[in-house]
């Protein structure tokens, strides 16, 4: 697996868990505290789309969290 793609399951899969706690697997609602789509986050969830960093602000926000904490400890390699 590349490193990007590593660190991009890695993100999705703090997102997972934050909305497990606070939504209880509730996709509706996570979507719309989001401002976006339940497909949108579906495929998220499923990493089978990317998350820009609007949308990144915006999932943080709904999963009372800021992007830099759901980022901590993330980095990219400068090779790669």
């Amino acid at each position: 697996m590349k490193h990007i793609e590593k660190l991009e399951s890695e993100l999705v899969e703090r997102i997972y868990n934050l909305f497990l706690v606070k939504y209880e697997g509730n996709k509706s609602s996570f979507a719309r505290d989001s401002n976006c789509t339940e497909t949108t986050i579906r495929r998220i969830l499923r990493n089978e789309q990317g998350i820009t960093i609007n949308l990144l602000i915006r999932i943080a926000n709904a999963l009372d969290t800021t992007p830099s904490e759901l980022l901590k400890g993330v980095q990219l390699k400068k090779d790669e």
